[in-house]
């Protein structure tokens, strides 16, 4: 749990629940979501884990406007998740994607130190596009936020709930589901510096997007 909540660090002060209803026809999985202004507990952190419901948000821009994660939010339904990793690994991409509770992707990039949102975002719009997601939606989806004004940002139903035994799953470079600590394990492993962040370009017919 503790490796987990450092992966995932976000704002403490408010966090997102998500409870399960039907599913819609555009194939995305209804329900309601909603942000509860209060501190998010150990006790969230485990209960998401172990599958008691609601689930748990996470909101990653935090109150410097710094973050130490983002991800592109792919809602399209049917996609070819592993196909979708073949297509990062081609490209030498250090993302990690988790299959979304609606069957999507969440394709995630893991940082060492907390980074401007402002810069996070830059790079996976840039990122999002070379991959052809160019219209998802980024998280965090604020560059800045004003605590005066008691902004909270947006969050992001996290992986892993319910643990191993769960559809929220990170895919290994093969393309099958990753345990929760194989995904703990490649996460840290694929955490970057914002230098680092700075440096990704992508290879697209062999010719390189630069910042």
């Amino acid at each position: 749990v503790a490796t987990f909540k450092t992966i995932f660090k976000g704002l403490e002060r408010a966090y997102g629940q998500y409870r399960s209803g039907e599913q819609k026809e555009n194939g995305k999985q209804g329900g309601q979501a909603y942000i509860v202004k209060g501190l998010v507990t150990d006790k969230m952190w485990q209960d998401h884990l172990e599958g008691k419901g609601p689930s748990l948000g996470i909101i990653p821009i935090m109150d410097d406007s710094k973050c130490y994660w983002g991800c592109i939010d792919v809602d399209m339904y049917p996609i070819n998740l592993k196909e979708l990793v073949q297509k990062i690994n081609s490209k030498q991409l250090p993302l990690i994607i988790c299959r979304s509770k609606s069957g999507g992707a969440h394709i995630f990039i893991f940082l060492k130190e907390p980074t401007p949102a402002a810069t996070v975002r830059a790079k996976l719009k840039e990122v999002a596009a070379g991959l052809g997601f160019s219209k998802s939606e980024i998280f965090p989806k604020q560059s800045n936020i004003l605590i005066e004004r008691g902004d909270t940002g947006s969050f992001l139903n996290l992986p892993y709930f319910g643990g191993d035994n769960t559809t929220r799953y990170a895919l290994k470079k093969d393309g099958t589901p990753a345990t929760l600590k194989q995904f703990i394990l490649a996460a840290k492993k694929a955490a970057l510096s914002t230098r680092e962040l700075s440096k990704i370009k992508l290879i697209i017919k062999n010719k390189k997007i630069k910042n």
